[in-house]
């Protein structure tokens, strides 16, 4: 071999020796307390998923039931010519076995022609608590509507005495469920149609007839 072969041999394993360094030693209890750990966090995970689930099964929470069990307007006949007055009764049903319901103070607004003609009415002057399986009434009386008897009157007389408008009704909810309650409160926003005939009773169609509801 050429003398120069042979330095630059030897450069380079004095090189690849001189870089080369021991692998490090196997540590194989840090992996097995890691696997450990990882077991019994997926284990517990697991556990607390299916307890929620049997939880859930077991309650079956379900939401408030709104229904239209009255509501008539005064004042909407052609030869009546004075305010208009709206009365009415929703009906709340809480259906849950398990979990009572916290209501804030209610608030009515009516909608004509996609125009409010009664903004935020107080229904009433304090919380109301419902127990499950109850029915609870909502009730308003006399309530009077904004500058709407000669639009209502006209097409009472147009329409054959049908009146249509859009009941709603504001409030805040929280749940309890046993000894846990939920102290956080929630916009609560209920829909319900409704329609009146030439006397200015609801219609039979509209009557028990269930609102929509949202918690936006």
């Amino acid at each position: 071999m050429p003398p120069e072969a042979a330095a630059s041999s030897t450069g380079t394993g004095y090189v690849a020796a001189r870089f080369r360094r021991p692998l490090p030693a196997e540590r194989p209890h840090v992996g097995r307390c890691t696997r450990l750990l990882c077991s019994a966090f997926l284990t517990a995970l697991l556990i607390a998923g299916v307890v929620l689930f049997v939880v859930y099964l077991a309650v079956r929470p379900h939401r408030p039931r709104f229904h239209v069990t009255g509501f008539s307007v005064s004042g909407i006949a052609p030869s009546s010519g004075g305010a208009v007055a709206m009365s009415g009764q929703l009906s709340i049903r809480n259906p849950n076995r398990d979990i009572a319901f916290f209501y804030d103070r209610f608030y009515l607004s009516v909608e004509y022609r996609g125009t409010g003609v009664v903004k935020g009415q107080a229904l009433t002057t304090a919380p109301l608590y419902q127990p499950p399986k109850t029915t609870s009434p909502l009730v308003f009386e006399g309530v009077a509507a904004s500058s709407a008897g000669g639009d209502m009157a006209r097409d009472a007389a147009e329409t054959g005495g049908r009146v249509e408008m859009t009941v709603k009704v504001r409030s805040r909810i929280r749940a309890r469920l046993a000894f846990w309650g939920n102290r956080h409160w929630h916009p609560l926003n209920v829909r319900c149609e409704v329609a009146v005939g030439p006397d200015g009773q609801l219609l039979a169609e509209y009557l028990q007839k269930r609102c929509s509801i949202d918690f936006l």
